[in-house]
C-alpha cells in the first residue's frame, strides 16, 4: 500500500478562501486609509480657502489725530472692510499692535478701540479709531513713523506704515 499524501480539492479550496480573505480585508485597509487621507486633504483645502479669503482691508485714507503737548499722534482711524468675497469678521477678536517710530510694539487694548465688537460681514466696511494716547501709547512726532499691524481672528493679517511730514499737525496721512 502505498500512503502519499496528497492535496485534495477540499483542502485546496479552503487555502484560497483564506487568500480571498486576506486579500479582501488588505484591500479594505488600504482603501478606507485612502479615503482617510483624502478627507484630510479636502479639510486642509478648506481651511486654506477660509484662511485665504477672511482677510480684512483698510479702505480709503487713514486720519490722525495730532497734539504735540501729548507726544504727537493721539489716536488713529481708518475704515476696515472685509472683500465680497470673504468671511465675516469679528471686531471683538481683531488685533492692532502698533509700532511707533521702529521701537518696540503693543497691542492696543480693545478698551480704546471704537467700535470693539460686533460682526463686519463680507462686502461691508466700518470706520474704526485707535485711541492711541487713552490707551497709554505714544504717537510718532512729526516727522517720526508709525506701523499698525491689524490681525483678524482668522486670515492673513493687514500691515500699515506710514512717516509723517515735518510739518504734520494732524489730518489725513498719504
Amino acid at each position: 500500500m502505498n500512503h502519499e499524501s496528497g492535496f485534495s480539492g477540499l483542502e485546496a479550496a479552503l487555502i484560497m478562501i483564506a487568500f480571498v480573505v486576506v486579500a479582501a480585508v488588505f484591500g479594505y485597509s488600504m482603501i478606507s486609509t485612502g479615503f482617510f487621507a483624502s478627507q484630510k486633504v479636502q479639510e486642509v483645502t478648506y481651511a486654506g480657502i477660509k484662511q485665504s479669503s477672511s482677510v480684512a482691508i483698510t479702505d480709503g485714507l487713514i486720519r490722525g489725530q495730532y497734539d504735540a503737548g501729548k507726544g504727537g499722534i493721539t489716536s488713529l482711524s481708518f475704515s476696515l472692510s472685509v472683500p465680497d468675497t470673504g468671511e465675516s469678521i469679528d471686531l471683538s477678536q481683531m488685533i492692532y499692535y502698533y509700532v511707533r517710530n521702529n521701537e518696540g510694539g503693543n497691542a492696543v487694548p480693545l478698551d480704546y478701540v471704537t467700535p470693539k465688537s460686533g460682526i463686519l460681514p463680507s462686502g461691508d466696511s466700518t470706520r474704526i479709531r485707535l485711541a492711541l494716547f487713552d490707551a497709554g501709547l505714544a504717537g510718532p512726532m512729526a516727522g517720526g513713523t508709525f506701523s499698525l499691524e491689524i490681525k483678524p481672528p482668522i486670515g492673513a493679517s493687514t500691515l500699515i506704515q506710514r512717516q509723517l511730514p515735518t510739518g504734520y499737525n494732524g489730518g489725513y496721512l498719504s
